[in-house]
């Protein structure tokens, strides 16, 4: 099964990186059929299969000011799983660090989400502006930034009224260039490694002969270390390597215990593991876990809360030895009873 990069969640290198993931990747399939080893080996799902959602968001570590609007939201986002906090940090963040290029960056996600393209070039380019502005002092956050804020423009390109494939992959090699003059400046850098490490691992899931496991050492040295280790649970996840990825998203379990994000992304594996060994303990366990993250979705994003229900209907399925083509749809479904939201769903289903 090839795996899906969806919102929040990839190529906006950090916020930015899951605008681009939907969108950039798409494109790059279209010129790229043929996908990478590790997916390729997976027998190909049905075509109603859900797929499970990486929802891969990755901040920085930067030089935010602790205590700074910026800083909250990239703790409430990326730490905590709670997005109606991190939006309310940035929404203040957007008048106390106008200076700072991740302020618009993350904020972009939640005009993404709404279908407000034209919002999305605004803050892409206020990402690139920001970042330019940073070069004197900071050149390695310069040069990342500039490209984050050329990503943005990208999916721009794309999600616009009659998009340009061909103008977004255009963006898409110069911001590769930016992430190559900030590596020449320090290539250990951890921000810098958190980045190209969820590039990488983009890039593995969906372009001929990419190095996953080149993503996973790249990952080893980033920080934060609990979005370090949910790119390392993708990675070995995608490569089948089950002990590896639950020995990682156990790992950042320990750091963030109360993300709800990564106790869905542990009762996936779960569901997976139970689905290829037709093993009911992983099945239940999984349901069990895709419960205790729903209970904390008024603080998700509207696609994860989708996912947690479509995955969940999967195990329960399985479990049942009975056919999934109940599990579709729910996004949809959450969509037409909470028009214009994206996250702090107001209507939502009751498990059954």
């Amino acid at each position: 099964m090839k795996f899906k990069f969806s919102l929040p969640a990839t190529l906006v290198l950090t916020t930015a990186m899951m605008l681009a993931q939907s969108s950039i990747v798409a494109t790059i399939s279209q010129f790229n059929p043929t996908i990478s080893p590790a997916a390729a080996s997976k027998k190909p799902a049905p075509a109603k299969t859900p797929k499970p959602n990486s929802n891969m968001i990755f901040p920085t570590t930067g030089n935010q000011e602790k205590g700074s609007n910026v800083e909250r939201a990239k703790e409430a986002m990326f730490r905590d799983g709670d997005y109606v906090k991190a939006k309310q940090y940035l929404d203040a963040a957007l008048k106390t660090e106008p200076k700072e290029p991740l302020t618009y960056a993350m904020n972009t996600l939640y005009p993404f989400s709404l279908g407000d393209f034209e919002k999305v070039k605004e803050y892409g380019e206020k990402t690139s502006k920001a970042a330019e502005q940073l070069m004197p002092t900071n050149p390695l956050r310069g040069n990342l930034y500039q490209g984050v804020g050329l990503a943005i423009l990208a999916t721009y390109e794309l999600k616009k009224a009659n998009g340009g494939a061909l103008g977004a992959l255009g963006k898409l090699q110069k911001v590769f260039e930016y992430i190559d003059k900030a590596k020449k400046i320090d290539p250990n850098n951890s921000e810098l490694s958190l980045i190209k490490g969820y590039m990488d691992l983009l890039l593995a899931v969906n372009v001929p002969f990419s190095d996953t496991n080149q993503a996973i050492d790249q990952l080893k040295n980033a920080e934060p270390r609990y979005l370090a280790l949910r790119g390392m649970y993708i990675g070995h996840r995608d490569l089948k390597e089950y002990d590896k990825a639950s020995n990682a998203i156990e790992a950042a379990l320990k750091i963030a215990p109360q993300n709800p994000e990564l106790i869905y992304y542990k009762a996936q594996l779960l569901n997976i593991r139970g689905r290829d060994n037709n093993n009911d303990n992983d099945l239940r366990e999984s349901i069990k876990l895709f419960e205790v993250a729903y209970q904390k979705r008024d603080r998700l994003l509207l696609s994860t809360v989708a996912q947690i229900l479509s995955e969940r209907c999967q195990a329960k399925s399985s479990l049942a030895k009975v056919g999934n083509e109940t599990c579709y749809g729910f996004e949809a479904r959450l969509r037409q009873d909470n028009p214009n939201v994206v996250v702090g769903l107001t209507k939502l289903p009751v498990l059954n």
